[in-house]
């Protein structure tokens, strides 16, 4: 039996250019899980001190843990390094790669390297 490899994918919600391609929705999420044979769940997180301002986010992250700062985390896990890499590429080419040098943040060290990997050959890294 193969140990899991698992992935936290963390996309902070500022548009195409730092955040992610499209909205993340579990339908969206639930399509890839299921053609690739991995399991993925997604988290909303509403930063502490997210504001909207006249119907822009606008949030100071300064004095911010990661798990405090407004995101969605698209968590990926599998046995089979094969498909967890196919889940994550599907991830990476609709979503666009993870933005921050902390968006991994959580995943086991194998997970955080196909994601770096992935993130390189498909999206890069800003």
């Amino acid at each position: 039996m193969m140990a899991e490899i698992m992935a936290n994918l963390r996309y902070h919600p500022l548009g195409p250019v730092c955040g992610p391609f499209v909205p993340i929705k579990k339908d969206d999420l639930d399509t890839i899980a299921r053609e690739h044979g991995v399991s993925i769940s997604a988290e909303e997180i509403v930063g502490k001190n997210r504001q909207d301002v006249g119907g822009v986010i606008q949030e100071e992250t300064m004095d911010s843990t990661i798990e405090e700062v407004s995101q969605t985390v698209v968590t990926v896990s599998a046995e089979d390094e094969g498909a967890f890499r196919e889940a994550v590429r599907a991830l990476i080419k609709k979503y666009g790669g993870p933005r921050t040098t902390f968006s991994t943040w959580g995943s086991t060290d194998r997970g955080k390297w196909i994601v770096g990997e992935l993130a390189d050959e498909w999206d890069g890294w800003s």
